[in-house]
């Protein structure tokens, strides 16, 4: 009677033991258990073999710990009691058939793949030291699951990387890993934030909210914004609120003040409900657009952007915060100086020239066609900042290569036709950066204009011809006279 018992009761415990299975739709002849999470590393354990010849039977190995053997034995339909009363065995009694993890040392693997029916257990038994784990469970494999009169083998892999996990959250430019990105004004950058998933099925989120600032030389593409869960695969949208966004915030940090936050937050029915999809992945995602201004910052004058995690677990006494990442966007700007070619070449000192419109192109190279894309008229001290149109601040620009061409002259003076090279090199280190309220020409952008020239020989050649011409004049009259007398 005893062993009818024991037989019920596991066949009752290979029906509901579905714990960290994810059912496929084609058979398979073998298990795959995986966990590429370095933080983490699990042992596995083989606690029992199952026939699948007759229904609910299995075996336990014979040097198994007792308490593993009530455990199976008692368990009943009670998923969650049967992890419960793994998780306290101390010792299983049986080593491990493989440590699984994403380091690369000796002793580890990332998968174990197995052929043999069976109720497999995965402990924890390396986890990362502090405060920031926000996921740690433990799992419970049951392969193959018993259903509908006959035994299903379609799972092929479980990934016991979804049951673990740290608080991590990171920012990121969308097509780039570097930490900087050169941009120009009107250019729209693609931004992607990256936050672990908090919480548990048993242990559930409370709150989980990611935020984001963006200095005022950016401006957020209205409607650009999306979650997805495990990178952009999974859309996430329908399971987080529509995200708050509030422009000109103040900000104790100057590089953000006046600009814009943003907090997408997870929407309390999907942190409540154990089913959601949120459970079921390891990481959310956030990608939205923002286009950078004609008031963003100049060479070291970057513009900034970070990210940051809150959230609460039902078992938490209070919120937890933690920051991101910082990632930076750069734009530079360029200028000309006027300068009055006569008067320098008597002083041997620059002298500025006013009133010069000067423009700044960028040349096609197949036919070396140019694209006015600003224009500056030099100043009283022959400085010319290029903006486009009637903006009043300085076109923002990106590296490259460019060139400046007078387009009026000042009045009285000669207009110059030649092209000159004007090359805007990255840095960001605040080299080769200037203030525009400065006069100082910049060596790096070779940015000094050669002389527009005076008026030169031109009064004179037209005084010199009108002399001829009246001399030429006279002389005809006194041949005349001759020829009459």
């Amino acid at each position: 009677m005893k062993k009818s018992i024991k037989v019920i009761l596991a066949t009752l415990l290979v029906l509901m033991l579905t714990v960290a299975m994810i059912p496929g739709v084609s058979a398979a002849d073998s298990l795959t258990i995986k966990n590429e999470n370095s933080d983490f590393t699990f042992d596995l354990y083989q606690i029992a073999t199952l026939d699948s010849e007759a229904t609910g039977k299995y075996i336990l190995p014979a040097n198994i710990a007792d308490a593993v053997e009530t455990a199976v034995n008692t368990a009943g339909q009670d998923g969650a009691a049967f992890l419960a009363k793994l998780d306290a065995v101390n010792d299983i009694g049986v080593d491990p058939i493989a440590r699984l993890s994403g380091k690369t040392d000796a002793g580890y693997k990332t998968s174990e793949t197995v052929t043999e029916a069976g109720i497999y257990y995965a402990r924890i038994s390396e986890k990362p030291a502090g405060d920031n784990v926000a996921k740690v469970k433990n799992a419970v494999i049951v392969w193959p699951v018993y259903q509908g009169g006959a035994w299903d083998y379609s799972t092929t892999n479980v990934d016991l990387a979804t049951k673990v996990g740290t608080d991590r959250v990171t920012k990121s430019f969308s097509d780039t890993t570097a930490d900087t990105k050169d941009a120009a004004q009107g250019q729209e950058i693609s931004f992607t934030l990256k936050a672990d998933i908090v919480g548990s099925a048993t242990d559930k989120a409370v709150k989980y909210q990611i935020w984001d600032k963006m200095s005022p030389g950016l401006q957020y593409v209205t409607g650009s914004a999306h979650v997805f869960y495990d990178g952009t695969t999974v859309s996430a949208d329908a399971e987080f609120e529509t995200p708050n966004v509030q422009t000109n915030i103040t900000d104790a940090d100057a590089k953000y003040n006046k600009g814009t936050s943003f907090t997408f937050a997870a929407k309390a029915a999907t942190l409540s409900n154990a089913d959601s999809d949120y459970y079921k992945h390891k990481e959310v995602y956030v990608t939205y657009k923002a286009t950078v201004l004609n008031t963003a910052g100049i060479g070291s004058n970057y513009n900034p952007n970070k990210d940051g995690l809150v959230y609460k677990l039902a078992s938490s006494a209070a919120d937890v915060e933690r920051d991101g990442k910082e990632v930076k966007v750069y734009t530079y700007a360029a200028k000309a100086t006027k300068i009055d070619a006569s008067a320098t070449a008597k002083t041997g000192t620059q002298t500025p020239l006013e009133g010069a419109v000067v423009g700044l192109y960028t040349k096609n190279a197949t036919d070396n066609s140019l694209t006015e894309i600003a224009r500056g008229t030099s100043d009283a001290q022959g400085l010319i900042t290029f903006k486009n149109g009637s903006d009043a601040n300085a076109l923002r620009l990106a590296p490259g290569n460019y060139v400046v061409k007078e387009i009026t002259a000042p009045t009285g003076y000669v207009l110059s036709t030649v092209e000159y090279p004007l090359t805007v090199t990255a840095d960001h280190n605040g080299n080769g950066t200037f203030d525009l309220d400065s006069n100082k020409v910049v060596e790096n952008f070779a940015t000094v204009l050669p002389e527009t020239g005076g008026q030169g020989t031109l009064i004179f050649t037209l005084i010199g011809a009108g002399l001829i011409l009246c001399a030429g004049i006279l002389l005809v009259v006194v041949m005349k006279k001759k020829s009459a007398k």
